[in-house]
């Protein structure tokens, strides 16, 4: 039984070297199509700050502001992103005024999700929610285990109460894949509306339309590979733990 739970996490930390791998060649790519289609100059000259601006103008936000990221936000790790909280776009400085596919592009998909939150979109809803409950689960997942196994000592070891605890825990992390899946929903339908109002409003050409969309799936992409990560970590520290108690 041990033997077998030790070749389960050596696959499954194979799988996981893979998939970083993967990962960190599709995170590349999308640096590399992301600087290089910000350096491609829009044929009619509009700035992602103009255009976004339009949008939300005509959505009626015009109470949603346009901002440059600042540094506590970058080391937070935030990238360009909408916040619910400030009702404010956030974009980078190289971003903020540039006429470019990249920008104007990213711009308007932030927009787009702007006008999600204004729509109460439910999907849209469901993940800010999701977002805040998420923030908790790292902690609610070992304090389950460490109840579990703080019982487990009392009782002399039975494996019951560990074996509860990890699948509350368990529990708690399913909320993160949730989340997960959600905010690719949420993203790629930000994604099809930015298409289709940057191509009805003739702001973009199709060869930039294209390009645009190049850049949206290798975000898309990124996510998923986040989503794999995630769930191959999970499946790791849940045989970890079980190789732990057998040894006990």
């Amino acid at each position: 039984m041990e033997s077998g739970l030790e070749l389960a996490i050596m696959i499954v930390s194979g799988i996981i070297v893979v998939a970083l791998i993967v990962a960190l060649i599709v995170q590349i790519i999308l640096i590399f199509k992301y600087k290089k289609f910000n350096k491609t100059p829009l044929q009619n000259g509009l700035t992602s700050q103009q255009t976004a601006r339009s949008l939300l103008d005509a959505n009626g936000l015009e109470n949603v502001q346009i901002k440059k990221l600042g540094f506590f936000r970058r080391i937070l790790l935030f990238g360009n992103h909408y916040s619910v909280m400030k009702k404010t776009i956030f974009l980078r400085k190289n971003i903020l005024d540039s006429s470019s596919v990249t920008a104007v592009g990213i711009a308007t998909q932030k927009a787009c999700l702007a006008i999600q939150h204004k729509n109460k979109d439910k999907n849209f809803i469901f993940r800010y929610v999701l977002q805040i409950l998420t923030l908790f689960t790292p902690l609610l997942f070992y304090l389950s285990i460490a109840i579990g196994l703080i019982i487990d000592i009392v009782t002399q070891f039975t494996g019951i109460p560990t074996t509860i605890g990890l699948f509350v825990g368990i529990g708690f992390y399913l909320l993160v894949f949730v989340l997960q899946i959600v905010n690719i929903k949420v993203e790629k339908k930000a994604n099809e509306q930015a298409v289709e109002i940057l191509r009805s409003s003739n702001i973009f050409t199709e060869q930039e339309i294209d390009r645009f969309k190049e850049l949206l799936k290798l975000y898309i992409v990124a996510d998923i590979m986040v989503l794999i990560l995630s769930i191959l970590k999970l499946i790791l520290q849940i045989l970890k733990i079980f190789a732990k108690t057998k040894k006990k």
